[in-house]
């Protein structure tokens, strides 16, 4: 059997280097910074894959404003005519939109004279977003809103 024996020095002694430690009040700042920055990601991530305006949820709300258009260019609801231009009238609706569920509806038929926004060069076609294109009628009709307007005006 083999007995090793290791030398021992008496006069040294070890030495601990001191640890540093924070305290709870520091913890938690420091919790609450990474909480702040890790929320602002979430956010910014979020505001680039949503979309900024909600599209219609279902097809019978197209409907819903699809028939509000007709009804207004057949005369069906009341819809007052305006002077545009001196001799020219247009329907107000025409002009100035119409209300549904909170939010603001134009229209216009294609291959004819149109006062509406989009028509009149007062917005940009990148400044609307296209709702409905129904070809069902005797001319297409086109209906959009504003893609910064989200109440109704009227």
């Amino acid at each position: 059997m083999i007995n090793v024996q290791l030398p021992t020095f008496v006069g040294k002694r070890q030495t601990t280097l001191p640890v540093r430690r924070i305290s709870a009040q520091t913890f938690w700042l420091l919790f609450a910074v990474e909480t702040l920055f890790v929320l602002g990601l979430l956010f910014v991530v979020l505001h680039l894959l949503l979309p900024v305006q909600a599209p219609l949820a279902a097809s019978a709300d197209y409907a819903i404003v699809r028939e509000a258009a007709w009804a207004r260019l057949n005369g069906t609801v009341p819809d007052p005519l305006i002077d545009v231009l001196p001799g020219v009238t247009a329907r107000a609706s025409s002009v100035r939109g119409f209300a549904l569920n909170g939010r603001t509806y134009y229209y216009y038929t294609e291959g004819r004279r149109g006062f509406d926004p989009l028509s009149r060069g007062a917005v940009d076609r990148s400044e609307i977003e296209e709702v409905l294109r129904d070809n069902g009628g005797p001319t297409p009709l086109v209906i959009y809103r504003l893609k910064g307007k989200d109440r109704a005006i009227n």
